[in-house]
């Protein structure tokens, strides 16, 4: 009994000093208290299943943590979560795409002001909805028919790549197969690939109208089918029109000849034989209106002008195809050069005065010898073909009668004038059967050439037979009262050449009727111009010259003989 109470009143003390001691800390005798913090919890809500590709609204709760908090939601399969303001729990999502049942866990994780932070889950489950695939049929039109009609021969093609699946897993091969089949009509599809994203095939040859159906079956990545049919009309022979094209649209000048070519064809056998007519509103020409291979003449127009010619193509069974051609016409040009004189047309065996169809873009169908014989270019003077000269007496005067003599000849194209040969006076400076050295102080290549001097080649008084000599005699006596006499150059001597000339000399030898014997092989004539053929040691040792026999061009040594005419700048 003593230790019991001595026992308590040892509690009795403690408890004394204990109060004592908590009134000493209190500081001067006032009261405190402490506030204490509710522990930071959170939670997700309640799992969650739906549909794929559906709104999902996600709301969690928290309690306790220090003000103020934030909330943010995550997951591990990237799903896109809106969850706009992070001081509320609200988010949303969409739910996948998926292929089966599909579970994904969300995490919603909160953080207060302090840093504590707590998380909670929830399990989505997606249940998959498959939506079937939309099989797409396109077919090629062709032209000149109405839609899905197909005449014999065209190529049909059927093109399902248009098909969609709206709910695919991926963008990768929405479609993953491609069935074709024939369901009605004659069979097309032999041998044809029918598991490819489209087909093709050829209509084929009918004496009457059939149809043909095709069925496109497309599977999606989740294996749901869908068909589609599509229904044509295969034409017969006698619907099938036939095929038209015609030569590209020329651009010439007035006078010209342009060619008119076409070519007819049918997929139909029994399609021929076939008939055109050409037709155009305009000026030109056309010399054969039903041969389906013709050529024109371009009317005379006095500004560029674009003209239409029209074809009419029928076949056997009356069926009309119609296509025009357009040609650009431009007026005749003021000319600096001559043509060439030609205006026959050769083919494989001959040559004729008539256009070979088979042969076209020949010489004589283009420039002014066309346009002359087409009646589209008028002369000052007079010549063969597109040639234009005028005579000059010795005083350099116009002689319009064709009967009395002249001595220069006037190219009413190139503004040059010339010289005209003797062939009765052997003494004169004029006469045609001379020959020369070529010699030039100057403009020479290195090389003056030959004087070739106490020569009885040529009528030069001092005897020196040389081209120069020649020259500097023929302006001293001034020939037509012009005293600027010199060699021709290369381009001018050709000028004069007449290609389509029937004899030697290759030139219109009404207005140059002594340039030398028809009978000779060679007629070569000097230019002024030396060649760099043959050059030696910078040494220009040959001139050229023209042969008007062949109407060709070459280079001489400068020390052979040679014949010359002369020309001067007209005015």
């Amino acid at each position: 009994m003593l230790e019991v109470i001595y026992l308590y009143c040892l509690k009795c003390i403690s408890l004394t000093v204990f109060l004592l001691l908590l009134s000493a800390c209190g500081g001067g005798g006032s009261e405190t208290t402490t506030e204490e913090v509710t522990p930071l919890r959170i939670n997700a809500g309640a799992s969650i299943e739906v549909d794929e590709q559906q709104l999902v609204t996600l709301k969690g709760a928290s309690t306790g943590g220090s003000a103020p908090v934030t909330y943010a939601w995550s997951n591990t399969a990237n799903i896109v979560i809106d969850h706009a303001d992070t001081s509320l729990t609200d988010a949303s999502l969409i739910s996948p795409v998926v292929t089966q049942i599909s579970n994904y866990v969300l995490t919603l994780t909160v953080t207060d002001s302090q840093g504590n932070q707590a998380s909670d889950v929830l399990t989505l489950t997606v249940n998959p909805v498959n939506l079937p695939p939309q099989a797409n049929i396109q077919a090629n039109q062709i032209q000149g028919y109405d839609s899905f009609n197909y005449p014999n021969g065209a190529s049909i093609q059927l093109d399902g790549s248009g098909s969609t699946d709206t709910d695919g897993v991926s963008d990768l091969a929405l479609i993953t197969s491609y069935v074709w089949q024939q369901i009605a009509g004659p069979n097309l599809l032999a041998g044809i690939a029918t598991t490819m994203n489209s087909i093709e095939f050829v209509a084929p040859v009918l004496n009457q109208t059939e149809s043909a159906t095709f069925r496109l079956t497309v599977t999606d990545q989740e294996g749901a089918s869908n068909s589609r049919d599509v229904s044509l009309t295969l034409l017969p022979q006698s619907a099938t029109l036939p095929v038209l094209t015609v030569s590209a649209s020329p651009s010439i000048l007035s006078g010209e000849l342009f060619p008119l070519n076409a070519s007819i064809t049918s997929n139909a056998p029994d399609a021929g034989p076939f008939s055109v007519n050409w037709t155009t509103d305009s000026m030109a020409i056309i010399n054969s209106n039903t041969s389906i291979n013709a050529y024109a003449t371009s009317p005379l127009v006095t500004q560029t002008e674009q003209i239409s010619i029209q074809i009419n193509a029928q076949d056997s069974f009356r069926n009309e195809v119609i296509k025009q051609v357009n040609v650009t016409i431009h007026p005749v040009q003021v000319k600096r050069l001559n043509d060439s004189g030609v205006v026959s047309f050769v083919n494989i065996n001959s040559v004729n005065d008539n256009y070979v169809i088979e042969y076209p873009g020949q010489d004589a169908a283009y420039g002014a010898d066309r346009q002359v014989k087409s009646g589209t270019l008028s002369k000052t003077g007079d010549g063969e073909q597109g040639f234009d000269f005028t005579r000059l007496d010795n005083n350099g005067n116009i002689v319009s009668n064709p009967s009395f003599a002249f001595s220069c000849v006037r190219d009413n194209v190139t503004g040059l004038v010339w010289q005209v040969k003797d062939n009765q006076d052997t003494t004169s400076l004029n006469y045609t059967e001379q020959s020369f050295t070529w010699f030039s102080e100057e403009e020479n290549g290195n090389v003056e050439g030959s004087l070739n001097t106490d020569s009885l080649a040529c009528n030069v008084s001092n005897g020196q037979c040389n081209t120069q000599d020649y020259v500097t005699e023929m302006n001293t006596q001034g020939l037509c009262g012009f005293f600027d006499w010199r060699l021709p150059k290369p381009r001018e001597i050709q000028s004069i050449v007449h290609y389509g000339s029937a004899s030697q000399p290759l030139v219109d030898q009404v207005f140059f009727p002594f340039l030398g014997s028809a009978s000779a092989s060679e007629l070569w004539y000097w230019t002024s111009q030396s060649s760099a053929d043959g050059v030696l040691l910078d040494m220009a040792n040959n001139a050229w010259a023209y042969d008007l026999y062949s109407g060709k061009d070459g280079f001489l040594s400068k020390d052979t003989l040679q014949r010359v005419i002369l020309v001067r700048a007209g005015q």
